[in-house]
């Protein structure tokens, strides 16, 4: 199944970067490649057992995006992204008969991260005039961070955070850039709750615990290891997480 998603994603890129002479990066902005010493026969035999196809709408690819892991329900496109209107990026919940995540197993399935109040204070210094376009001298302090509105899946899409200037308001994909972990990679989902310590009008501790990992859109990567270990083929699990779309050979 991821094969034949990597794919469609592939063709469906294809040219997108021609103005720089190549088609994808091999990292995060496009599809992640390790090189040749990164490849496995696992995955050769299914890049070979699926070769040529792809996954359509209308004879087309369509556009397949993919992620780590959703933790039981997957994002409606337009959520995440501006062009992503599409029937088949729709949330799914991705649930077995028992009502438990297929993506259970995933080690990301749940995750906690915290910052002190001056490691909360460093990050926003940083972040904030980048995503929320505020001068970075307005961030003295940190008076709260709140969520304030979740979607239909559950994940956060707009937070709050009160400087002494006044709030700041951080939507959508914004927010898992905005509260960064120490590492200094994105939050691991949008899908958390938050736990604020203050203490003199100021932030000492903040605990973000949430769930899955990735932007939620489409194409569950642990959610389809769970699908397949249940017994599902690739066949199915690609029909369940693209409605209404054509498992068909492109060459």
């Amino acid at each position: 199944a991821q094969a034949v998603i990597a794919r469609t994603f592939a063709l469906r890129n294809m040219g997108k970067r021609e103005s720089q002479g190549f088609d994808l990066l091999g990292t995060a902005a496009d599809q992640v490649y390790g090189g040749v010493g990164a490849e496995t026969a696992l995955g050769w035999q299914a890049v070979r057992s699926t070769r040529g196809r792809i996954v359509t709408q209308d004879g087309a690819p369509i556009d397949a995006f993919f992620f780590s892991t959703c933790a039981g329900r997957t994002e409606t496109g337009t959520e995440v992204f501006r062009g992503a209107a599409r029937a088949y990026l729709h949330s799914i919940r991705d649930e077995d008969e028992r009502g438990q995540a297929y993506c259970r197993i995933s080690p990301r399935y749940r995750w906690r991260e915290e910052w002190t109040g001056d490691a909360l204070l460093e990050v926003l210094r940083r972040q904030l005039p980048v995503e929320a376009g505020i001068p970075a001298e307005r961030v003295r302090a940190v008076r709260d961070v709140r969520i304030e509105r979740r979607n239909g899946s559950g994940r956060v899409t707009e937070l709050t955070v009160a400087l002494p200037s006044g709030p700041v308001r951080v939507s959508g994909p914004a927010i898992r850039r905005v509260l960064r972990p120490s590492s200094g990679d994105l939050l691991r989902s949008a899908a958390f709750s938050l736990t604020v310590s203050t203490s003199g009008g100021a932030v000492r501790r903040l605990v973000a615990e949430g769930a899955g990992a990735g932007h939620g859109v489409g194409f569950c990567q642990w959610g389809a290891v769970g699908r397949a270990r249940a017994g599902q083929r690739h066949p199915e699990i690609l029909a369940s997480y693209f409605r209404d779309t054509t498992l068909e050979r492109a060459y």
